[in-house]
């Protein structure tokens, strides 16, 4: 029984989005980063997990090797397994919609997101989650439904044989027919030995009519290397099924043609016409093919790209192969982007790329991961010295200076590494320890190199086991508050004070704030410890006279968490404090990323009745800038300037400073006084409020309550 074609079976000749779209799972933005661990250590093939809310609407993606890679240079991912799925997915994911033709979607991403389609996509049908792709999803889809539409030529063919009868008996829909299928078609006569048919298509692509084809000897029309040579010229044996050819057209273009050569037989089932169809390929091979460059090629630099990186790294632990892996990250790239633009930012990295395949051998992988961050896989483990030198080459050759329009550009270069299997068992662990290897080379001044050794390992154990102690110091109550008072000038009186956490560890003692609050940030804790503290805070300071206000330093991580708003709105609830006495201290640090998502945050605090103050400022070069896109409450002089103090320099600085927080009616609060010549100057300078160990302390909340009755 005859099957129906694709048209008699109401299926569309088209391949949607839909179609191809792949069922997975998913998580809400809430869950946390350990659901990923679980769904991707499952199910070893799975790339993609969607994030969707309550209504399934699409919110954010993960992409396997991206979160790998994320996690490993955090310091493992038990440092990472309670922090929320929101700020470990990708917030602005590629979105298709189901209806859209699979073709257009590559075509178009092609052309304006090559980047992004190589991260994955998610599918929706009417706004709502439908599956996931990837590259690869579309690649396998295109050869399927390549697969799907030679079957359907192959029954076109044998609906023409049966039909033969009807077709001849009108020749002019069949004229009609074969003269607008897009596709060549060619038929001989096998009984005659010449061309009874060629359509318009296949004048087109051959570039000769067909009154100097049909019914003539053919074999000296075109040349072997030519397309109608192809069409024209019967197949040898065994080359009747689907071919691919790289041919030259009429103007010596080479052009990918794909052919198809069938026997019709006549009524009595004998050999009776040899029918061609050719189809001109070459625009989807090269789509094809560039589609398969961007999954192994960074676009910019036309280094390995991570995809590429990943694999290579996968197998040369798989099969045993000695490796060194090298994790190099630009030191200042983003001060080339942001003084001379993106552009100057693009052409420094293709020159940097072009550095490191100066360092390396023909054997290397070099690979760009993403932004300013390279990678460089050596199939060898060389010599320590050996090792050292070729560090250091990277180092120096990638420090040279740049000369971009016109510009004298110096940035540089941080390098770890780690050594396979000598440090690591498999490929995830080996990215790992060189990634903290790196930061650890960043830690220590940038512009060097540092290999993972014995020590890091020890330190990542350590600050995997503070990290636990964390949890639970927070979890069961085990920190406190300390308050350093805040002065007005000249008056000397009490007008706020700053919280300040502290830990007791039960085994080490008072574990100093640089070292957990840092720790907090990296591993995720920092949303539960910087909520401790605000409503310990809040609780504490409502007590205080009303004048008082209380100031909490807010982490740039804090603003990434969407109920941020609602910690500080309801610690003010549940203390009773009044929001004109909370003041949030931030940094220039939160205007670095999302700062329009960061102002938008820190403006709803001020509608609430919130202070907002910045900061440390002076310490970052677009200090201006921040002023000007921001009404601050409060401005804090960074205590590197009035430690310098009664120095002429710092002094000039400090009044500038001062006047230009006047001109625009903003406090000013100075940081780190300890001698009386420091607040004498500040006072002279105008200065409105001085914080700082001559007038006090950092002090438990019992011996706080009786400064602030003593000087408030």
């Amino acid at each position: 029984m005859m099957q129906d074609s694709p048209a008699q079976a109401g299926q569309s000749p088209f391949l949607t989005m839909g179609d191809i779209a792949r069922k997975g799972p998913l998580l809400r933005p809430s869950d946390p980063g350990e659901s990923l661990f679980d769904l991707f250590h499952r199910n070893a093939e799975l790339m993609l997990v969607a994030v969707v809310d309550a209504d399934d609407v699409p919110v954010g993606l993960v992409e396997r090797q991206a979160f790998f890679l994320k996690v490993s240079g955090k310091f493992g991912h038990s440092l990472f397994n309670r922090r929320p799925v929101s700020l470990l997915m990708d917030t602005a994911p590629v979105m298709i919609d189901a209806r859209v033709l699979a073709s257009d979607f590559t075509a178009r991403t092609l052309m304006g997101q090559a980047d992004d389609l190589l991260r994955g996509y998610i599918v929706t049908e009417n706004g709502r989650y439908c599956g996931t792709g990837s590259v690869l999803d579309l690649m396998n889809a295109s050869h399927s439904h390549a697969i799907a539409s030679a079957t359907r030529l192959e029954q076109a063919a044998e609906d023409l044989r049966r039909a033969n009868k009807r077709i001849l008996r009108d020749k002019l829909f069949i004229d009609t027919i074969v003269e607008n299928i897009p596709s060549a078609l060619v038929v001989r006569s096998v009984r005659h030995e010449h061309l009874v048919l060629v359509n318009r298509a296949a004048e087109d692509m051959m570039g000769c009519r067909r009154d100097l084809l049909i019914e003539k000897d053919t074999a000296q029309v075109f040349g072997a290397d030519e397309i109608g040579h192809l069409l024209v010229s019967r197949p040898a044996a065994g080359q009747q099924g689907v071919r691919e050819q790289v041919l030259c057209n009429q103007h010596g273009d080479p052009r990918a043609i794909a052919t198809r050569h069938v026997m019709i037989a006549d009524e009595r089932g004998g050999a009776r016409w040899e029918l061609c169809v050719a189809d001109d390929v070459t625009e989807q091979r090269n789509a094809q093919h560039q589609v398969e460059r961007l999954a192994h090629y960074d676009p910019l630099t036309g280094l390995a790209n991570r995809a590429l990186f990943s694999s290579r790294l996968d197998t040369v632990c798989t099969v045993g192969q000695d490796a060194t892996l090298l994790c190099i990250d630009l030191d200042y790239f983003k001060t080339v982007n942001d003084v001379y633009g993106h552009a100057a930012g693009d052409a420094l990295l293709r020159l940097v790329a072009e550095r490191l395949r100066a360092c390396s051998r023909p054997e290397d992988l070099v690979a760009r991961l993403g932004g300013d961050e390279f990678a460089i896989i050596w199939p060898i483990v060389p010599a320590q010295a050996e090792l050292t030198g070729r560090a250091r080459e990277i180092v120096e050759t990638v420090s040279r200076p740049y000369i971009i329009d016109g510009h004298h550009i110096v940035i540089g270069a941080s390098v770890g590494s780690a050594l396979y299997p000598q440090d690591a068992d498999n490929a995830e662990t080996l990215l790992q320890y060189a990634d903290i290897a790196l930061y650890r080379a960043k830690s220590q001044g940038r512009n060097g190199f540092q290999f993972f050794d014995a020590a890091l390992r020890d330190e990542i154990q350590t600050r995997a086991r503070l990290g636990n102690e964390l949890r639970t110091a927070i979890a069961s109550s085990g920190l406190t508050l300390h308050f350093q008072p805040l002065y007005s000038m000249p008056t000397n009186r009490i007008s706020a004070c700053e919280a300040l956490v502290r830990w007791h560890h039960p085994t080490h003692g008072m574990v100093p704030p640089d070292q957990f609050v840092g720790l907090a940030e990296e591993n995720g804790l920092i949303h539960d410890l910087g909520e401790w503290v605000l409503r310990a805070a809040c609780q504490e300071a409502a007590d205080w006279p009303e004048q008082v206000k209380i100031a909490v330093n807010v982490s740039p991580i804090q603003l990434r968490n969407p109920r941020f708003l609602s910690i500080v709105e309801g610690a003010l609830s549940c203390s009773g404090l009044a929001p004109h006495r909370l003041e949030i201290e931030i940094t220039e640090n939160i205007f670095v990323q999302n700062s329009a998502t960061n102002r938008h945050i820190l403006q709803q605090l001020g509608r609430i009745g919130c202070s907002i103050v910045l900061d440390d400022f002076g310490t970052g070069y677009s200090s201006l800038g921040y002023l000007r896109s921001f009404q601050f409450q409060k401005i804090k002089i960074d205590r590197s300037f009035v430690q310098e103090l009664p120095e002429r320099s710092a002094s000039g600085i400090i009044q500038a400073i001062i006047s230009l927080a006047q001109s625009m009616d903003i406090p000013i609060t100075a940081e780190g006084v300890e001698t009386h010549d420091q607040w004498a100057h500040l006072n002279d300078l105008g200065c409105n409020q001085v914080q700082g160990f001559l007038l006090g302390r950092p002090q438990p909340s019992d011996v706080i309550r009786q400064s602030i009755l003593s000087y408030a």
